[in-house]
């Protein structure tokens, strides 16, 4: 079967003819339509991220995070799943044309007609509700602000926060032209960051949670916007990977910042959150519409500019490569 692969020095994306995966007991095959792509998977490339989470079961070699496709085989102990079924999963090595995937990571396509859109959704999806219901302890009610709201994690994040109630959603971007599509999403505020400091444009006791994708000064200047007791949840690091922060500010409001990721996550905890959200799917797509959005589709064999695009600073939502026809 074919596989992205990270190869050379420099490293590069190569598809190659690898051995299809075997099937455990507790797995299921799937024929991978479309898959995702995500600014780890450039991390990985270049030796500045090694995932270490229970559904990265392949080498460090293998590229891809999240897929949707269709179900091929079913191992032994799985009950429930059939072959011809359309699922999605955040697993690893994703950008091949077969994968195999324990059946409690799987969860189902909202729409079997669209997996281009399938595959952006899972890492996001995870990741963001992990963050809001879970570290973040969001409550109805409650007022989000979402840094960096346009990129592709970020987007699901500001559509999360509203379809759960969110009292105000407040999304940054660094263009103006995104603004009107972040409206769109479910931000009821959208900060230039560009051209506006988030604590000025805001004032203090401007939201109750924060899901924070850039890290660095952002981080830093989010502490004169945080009301009393804030949760912050630092998720990515695209400012940077160091802040100075006001830690006289942080105690006296008493804001509770909280570190996440999924490196180093064990079976029961990825199982436990997959539960979460399979159980929270059809509210979320069919009754409030989360989606992702698409910024790019290429071919496998066009990866290496599908990286070049993820890495642009322009990017609005996911990359997506197609891997079967």
């Amino acid at each position: 079967m074919r596989a992205l692969l990270t190869t050379g020095t420099p490293p590069t994306w190569t598809v190659t003819e690898i051995a299809p995966p075997a099937v455990a007991p507790d797995q299921v095959l799937v024929e991978v339509t479309t898959a995702g792509l995500n600014r780890a998977d450039l991390l990985m490339r270049e030796g500045a991220y090694v995932p270490s989470s229970a559904d990265w079961n392949v080498g460090p070699d293998r590229v891809g995070f999240e897929m949707a496709g269709r179900v091929r085989a079913v191992g032994d102990r799985v009950t429930g799943i059939a072959p011809g079924q359309y699922v999605m999963a955040q697993t690893g090595g994703a950008c091949a044309e077969l994968v195999a995937v324990d059946h409690r990571l799987l969860l189902p396509v909202p729409d079997p007609q669209d997996l281009v859109a399938a595959a952006g959704l899972p890492s996001a999806l995870l990741t963001e509700y992990d963050a809001l219901t879970g570290a973040a302890r969001f409550r109805p009610g409650d007022r989000v602000l979402i840094t960096g709201g346009a990129g592709g994690v970020g987007h699901i994040g500001v559509q999360l926060a509203r379809a759960l109630g969110a009292r105000t959603v407040i999304a940054t971007t660094r263009s103006q032209d995104k603004a009107g599509l972040l409206r769109e999403l479910g931000a009821t505020r959208v900060i230039d960051t560009a051209s506006e400091d988030i604590a000025t444009a805001l004032g203090p006791d401007a939201f109750d949670v924060c899901l924070d994708h850039l890290g660095g000064p952002v981080l830093a200047g989010l502490l004169g916007a945080a009301a009393p007791r804030a949760r912050i949840v630092q998720i990515g690091r695209l400012a940077g990977t160091h802040a100075h922060l006001d830690l006289e500010t942080l105690a006296a409001r008493r804001i509770q910042l909280i570190g996440t990721t999924f490196r180093g996550r064990d079976t029961d905890e990825l199982h436990a959150l997959n539960a979460r959200v399979r159980e929270a799917l059809p509210g979320l797509l069919r009754t409030h519409d989360v989606r992702p959005v698409v910024d790019s589709v290429l071919d496998l064999s066009e990866a290496e500019r599908a990286g070049q695009l993820l890495d642009r600073p322009g990017l609005t939502g996911k990359v997506i490569l197609r891997i079967v026809a």
